[in-house]
């Protein structure tokens, strides 16, 4: 199993806060049968330069990496924060691109308004570079839960879906998961661990509940296409477009 979205590399982000417990969230992960890791520690362009992140993320991971156990492959990615004007630049979110593949780890805003510049900025990336976004943690955003139509235009652009594996498993999110899982809306899992007493690693429990919900094929799907982008494909999927009506999605 591929876990694409973490916080586990020591002292560059709000995850691990040293190599210790940075170990710890290494052997919850191997224990749950994730066999390769994409770290992707947060990138705001505000708070550092694409060079101090590049050398503090650099130095985190060769601290880690003689703690990471054999059974353990790992990537270097970011998860970077995107806004609706060109900030970071093309040329950032490029370096920024999961090791050996075309795809940046994206995290859209909270807060504020989503206005046609938000995917006016992404679809122009798309185009210029040839580099594709995946959305981080899709069932977080309320705009999205609120209006699932955005998510279909995202995808039809070319981007890729990433849910937190406790999005099917809390009661406020789980519907929604469901809803994009039956769609072919989900693409690519990630734990988006931080620590171990609040955010740890809840693969396997994700697993059993996506299978014993009678999504063994789509649980497979979704493992597939996250090793076709880590082999350095560009992913193409079918998914059906979702609606939402009052409280109901189909």
């Amino acid at each position: 199993m591929i876990d694409m979205h973490t916080h586990i590399l020591p002292q560059i982000d709000d995850g691990a806060k040293d190599v210790e417990k940075a170990k710890e969230l290494l052997l919850l992960e191997e224990a749950q049968g994730v066999s390769e890791i994409v770290f992707t520690p947060h990138y705001y362009g505000q708070k550092r330069s694409l060079e101090q992140f590049l050398q503090q993320r650099d130095k985190a991971a060769k601290a880690l990496e003689a703690h990471i156990l054999p059974t353990l492959k790992y990537r270097l990615g970011a998860e970077v924060h995107i806004t609706g004007v060109n900030d970071p630049s093309d040329e950032k979110l490029c370096t920024l691109a999961i090791d050996g593949t075309r795809y940046v780890l994206m995290e859209l805003p909270f807060t504020g308004r989503w206005n046609k510049s938000l995917f006016a900025r992404i679809e122009s990336f798309i185009a210029d570079t040839g580099y594709f976004p995946i959305i981080a943690h899709a069932e977080r955003y309320e705009r999205f839960r609120n209006n699932p139509l955005l998510i279909n235009e995202l995808v039809k652009k070319g981007c890729l879906i990433q849910l937190n594996t406790h999005a099917f498993l809390r009661k406020r999110t789980q519907r929604f998961a469901f809803a994009l899982l039956k769609h072919g809306l989900v693409h690519c899992l990630g734990t988006d661990t931080h620590d171990t007493e609040n955010r740890a690693p809840d693969y396997l429990a994700a697993k059993s509940t996506i299978i014993d919900a009678g999504y063994q094929q789509a649980w497979e799907a979704i493992q597939l296409n996250m090793r076709r982008v880590l082999n350095g494909e560009v992913v193409r999927v079918r998914y059906t477009p979702l609606h939402k009506f009052l409280r109901w999605y189909f």
